[in-house]
Protein backbone atom coordinates (compact mmCIF):
# COMPACT_ATOMS: atom_id res chain seq x y z
CA UNK A 1 0.00 0.00 0.00
CA UNK A 2 1.41 3.40 -0.67
CA UNK A 3 2.16 6.01 1.94
CA UNK A 4 -1.06 8.42 2.40
CA UNK A 5 0.41 12.31 1.48
CA UNK A 6 -1.13 13.13 5.13
CA UNK A 7 1.36 10.89 7.20
CA UNK A 8 1.01 7.29 8.15
CA UNK A 9 -2.28 5.05 7.58
CA UNK A 10 -4.13 4.18 10.67
CA UNK A 11 -3.43 0.46 11.17
CA UNK A 12 -7.10 -1.09 10.42
CA UNK A 13 -8.23 -3.37 13.34
CA UNK A 14 -10.52 -6.35 13.38
CA UNK A 15 -13.24 -4.45 15.22
CA UNK A 16 -12.89 -1.84 12.54
CA UNK A 17 -13.61 -4.51 10.04
CA UNK A 18 -16.48 -5.96 11.78
CA UNK A 19 -17.86 -2.35 12.34
CA UNK A 20 -17.55 -1.71 8.66
CA UNK A 21 -19.55 -5.02 7.81
CA UNK A 22 -22.68 -4.11 10.50
CA UNK A 23 -23.26 -0.81 8.52
CA UNK A 24 -22.64 -2.35 4.80
CA UNK A 25 -25.13 -5.12 5.85
CA UNK A 26 -27.28 -1.68 7.15
CA UNK A 27 -26.96 -0.85 4.13
CA UNK A 28 -28.37 -3.32 1.89
CA UNK A 29 -31.25 -3.47 4.72
CA UNK A 30 -32.28 -0.06 4.26
CA UNK A 31 -31.98 -0.70 0.14
CA UNK A 32 -34.24 -3.77 0.39
CA UNK A 33 -36.63 -1.97 2.57
CA UNK A 34 -36.76 1.45 -0.18
CA UNK A 35 -36.61 -1.23 -3.15
CA UNK A 36 -40.10 -3.20 -1.55
CA UNK A 37 -41.96 -0.07 -0.36
CA UNK A 38 -41.06 3.21 -3.14
CA UNK A 39 -43.57 5.92 -1.41
CA UNK A 40 -45.75 8.09 -3.35
CA UNK A 41 -45.22 8.87 -6.97
CA UNK A 42 -43.12 11.68 -7.56
CA UNK A 43 -46.53 14.02 -8.45
CA UNK A 44 -48.24 13.24 -5.73
CA UNK A 45 -45.38 13.85 -3.48
CA UNK A 46 -45.11 17.43 -5.20
CA UNK A 47 -48.63 18.22 -4.54
CA UNK A 48 -48.97 16.77 -1.75
CA UNK A 49 -45.98 18.09 0.39
CA UNK A 50 -43.58 19.53 -1.96
CA UNK A 51 -45.27 22.53 -3.46
CA UNK A 52 -46.22 23.58 -0.06
CA UNK A 53 -43.41 25.82 0.71
CA UNK A 54 -43.50 27.77 -3.05
CA UNK A 55 -47.15 28.42 -2.40
CA UNK A 56 -46.05 29.85 1.00
CA UNK A 57 -43.01 31.74 -0.65
CA UNK A 58 -45.45 33.01 -3.40
CA UNK A 59 -47.92 34.40 -0.33
CA UNK A 60 -45.20 36.21 1.39
CA UNK A 61 -43.65 38.08 -1.68
CA UNK A 62 -47.10 39.31 -2.44
CA UNK A 63 -47.82 40.39 0.53
CA UNK A 64 -44.29 42.08 0.56
CA UNK A 65 -45.47 43.65 -2.87
CA UNK A 66 -48.71 45.05 -1.25
CA UNK A 67 -47.03 46.79 1.67
CA UNK A 68 -43.93 48.28 -0.17
CA UNK A 69 -46.56 49.04 -2.73
CA UNK A 70 -48.16 51.31 0.12
CA UNK A 71 -45.13 52.65 1.19
CA UNK A 72 -43.88 53.79 -2.66
CA UNK A 73 -47.34 55.12 -2.70
CA UNK A 74 -47.13 57.14 0.02
CA UNK A 75 -50.10 55.51 1.95
CA UNK A 76 -48.71 52.66 4.22
CA UNK A 77 -52.14 52.43 5.79
CA UNK A 78 -53.81 51.68 2.23
CA UNK A 79 -51.44 49.16 1.65
CA UNK A 80 -52.10 47.14 5.35
CA UNK A 81 -55.59 47.59 4.39
CA UNK A 82 -55.30 45.18 1.41
CA UNK A 83 -53.18 43.26 3.15
CA UNK A 84 -56.18 41.60 4.79
CA UNK A 85 -58.45 40.47 1.73
CA UNK A 86 -55.23 39.39 0.58
CA UNK A 87 -54.55 37.44 3.02
CA UNK A 88 -58.04 35.86 3.56
CA UNK A 89 -57.95 35.28 -0.19
CA UNK A 90 -54.52 33.60 0.50
CA UNK A 91 -55.61 31.45 3.79
CA UNK A 92 -58.75 30.19 1.29
CA UNK A 93 -56.85 29.22 -1.37
CA UNK A 94 -54.39 27.32 1.06
CA UNK A 95 -57.81 25.70 2.56
CA UNK A 96 -58.94 24.67 -1.38
CA UNK A 97 -55.20 22.48 -2.30
CA UNK A 98 -54.62 21.48 1.13
CA UNK A 99 -57.56 20.99 4.02
CA UNK A 100 -57.39 18.04 5.50
CA UNK A 101 -60.48 17.21 8.25
CA UNK A 102 -59.48 15.98 11.69
CA UNK A 103 -58.52 12.58 12.58
CA UNK A 104 -60.29 12.92 15.39
CA UNK A 105 -64.00 13.53 13.73
CA UNK A 106 -65.65 10.77 11.20
CA UNK A 107 -66.23 12.13 7.66
CA UNK A 108 -69.94 12.86 7.30
CA UNK A 109 -71.73 13.21 4.30
CA UNK A 110 -73.53 16.39 4.96
CA UNK A 111 -70.74 18.73 4.37
CA UNK A 112 -71.82 22.55 4.30
CA UNK A 113 -69.64 25.36 2.81
CA UNK A 114 -68.58 28.73 5.28
CA UNK A 115 -66.55 31.38 5.40
CA UNK A 116 -63.37 29.42 6.85
CA UNK A 117 -63.86 25.82 4.83
CA UNK A 118 -64.61 26.44 1.22
CA UNK A 119 -64.21 22.91 0.63
CA UNK A 120 -64.27 19.40 2.42
CA UNK A 121 -60.98 17.98 1.21
CA UNK A 122 -58.10 19.95 -0.22
CA UNK A 123 -57.61 19.12 -3.77
CA UNK A 124 -54.29 18.11 -3.27
CA UNK A 125 -54.64 16.12 -0.59
CA UNK A 126 -55.26 12.27 -0.29
CA UNK A 127 -58.32 12.23 1.19
CA UNK A 128 -59.18 14.24 -1.93
CA UNK A 129 -57.66 11.62 -4.43
CA UNK A 130 -59.69 8.88 -2.83
CA UNK A 131 -62.82 10.50 -3.11
CA UNK A 132 -62.26 11.29 -7.09
CA UNK A 133 -61.01 7.83 -7.53
CA UNK A 134 -63.14 5.39 -5.18
CA UNK A 135 -65.83 7.50 -4.21
CA UNK A 136 -66.89 8.61 -0.99
CA UNK A 137 -67.26 4.90 0.26
CA UNK A 138 -63.55 4.58 -0.23
CA UNK A 139 -63.09 7.32 2.98
CA UNK A 140 -64.51 4.39 5.49
CA UNK A 141 -67.07 4.65 7.87
CA UNK A 142 -68.89 7.43 8.05
CA UNK A 143 -70.28 8.38 11.38
CA UNK A 144 -73.67 8.11 13.21
CA UNK A 145 -76.68 9.03 11.51
CA UNK A 146 -78.17 11.72 12.60
CA UNK A 147 -82.03 10.32 11.86
CA UNK A 148 -81.36 7.25 13.52
CA UNK A 149 -81.96 9.42 16.78
CA UNK A 150 -85.00 11.24 18.39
Amino acid sequence: MAPSPFGQEPERTPEDDLAYRERLEDVVEEKRRALEDPGPPWKEWFLFSGVKWWIGLGFLIVDTWIIAGGFEAGLPVVGLALLIPASYLQFLLWRCLWFRPSLDRPVRGDFRRSWKRPVEFGRWTPEATMVRLHGRAALGPQGPNPQEFL
